[in-house]
């Protein structure tokens, strides 16, 4: 399926456990609200959209992707006119500013120079976007995910990230944000429960949205996978339950304790991690 009929598909995916884990009812009104809208995606989605298709689908990018004309007043009989023929010629493909073009090639170039993941998307034969489906045995869910690489003979996963920050120190704290180590397990048992073989090893790919976009490639260790498997099958179990009884739960319906974040509670010494620090 193409990548429209796999997003809609209500098969659940890593995404949907994000939302479940933060509460049922941000799931509910997310993909069961009966008046449910779409949310547009963000412009970190967009690039992160572009710089995939570049990197790993650039055969398709001239049919998927148009850039805007620039030079071209709007505000005029004849821009506009000008702007309606590249409208009509673009077709349903994508319109990205020049910018944002010159932006994704120059992320491109940058993961195609780095001789790690040059090696993997050069020379490791694999292929982009193939769906995988399966039933979970505990609870009977139609589960889904969708690489976005795999080597042919099914032993590595690659995840193109774009990111702030590729820092191994700020990666971790997207890995933690953005729930990567959930996303790690689902793709490594979701081939597995679909192929009858597990992958070995799942890697990250992350460039740098800003110049001179940094690039490092990062495999999910032993800890951050079974974080992952703990985490998703929490998740899938508490999407049972509520989809069993129809109820979807937000936070607590009782008044709560709450104190202070963890990093500002007082040291082991004694001593409180100052709030302002004075130079």
């Amino acid at each position: 399926m193409n990548n429209e009929e796999y997003h809609a598909h209500p098969a659940i995916s890593k995404s949907h456990l994000d939302l479940i884990a933060r509460s049922p009812m941000h799931y509910w009104a997310r993909y069961v609200d009966p008046n449910r809208v779409a949310p547009e995606p963000t412009a970190a989605m967009l690039l992160g959209s572009a710089v995939h298709t570049h990197v790993l689908e650039l055969d398709t990018w001239d049919s998927r992707y148009i850039t805007a004309p620039e030079g071209i007043d709007r505000r005029t009989k004849a821009g506009k006119e000008s702007f309606a023929a590249f409208q009509e010629a673009a077709g349903d493909r994508i319109t990205i500013t020049r910018d944002d073009t010159d932006l994704v090639m120059a992320m491109g170039r940058a993961v195609y120079s780095h001789p790690a993941a040059s090696m993997l998307l050069n020379k490791l034969p694999g292929k982009t976007e193939t769906t995988y489906m399966w039933f979970d045995d505990a609870t009977g869910l139609q589960c889904k995910c969708r690489p976005d690489w795999i080597s042919n003979d099914g032993s590595v996963l690659v995840d193109l990230k774009t990111t702030e920050d590729a820092s191994p120190n700020e990666f971790r704290r997207s890995i933690a944000k953005f729930n990567y180590h959930n996303q790690a397990a689902w793709y490594l048992n979701g081939v597995e429960q679909a192929t009858g073989k597990r992958p070995e090893q799942f890697l990250f790919i992350c460039v740098e949205k800003r110049a001179p976009h940094c690039v490092a490639v990062y495999a999910a260790d032993a800890a951050m996978i079974a974080a992952g498997e703990t985490a998703t099958r929490k998740a899938l179990d508490t999407l049972a339950i509520c989809r069993a009884a129809d109820r979807w739960p937000g936070y607590s319906d009782q008044i709560e304790s709450i104190g202070l974040p963890p990093w500002m509670l007082p040291k082991a010494d004694g001593c409180a991690l100052p709030l302002i620090e004075m130079y």
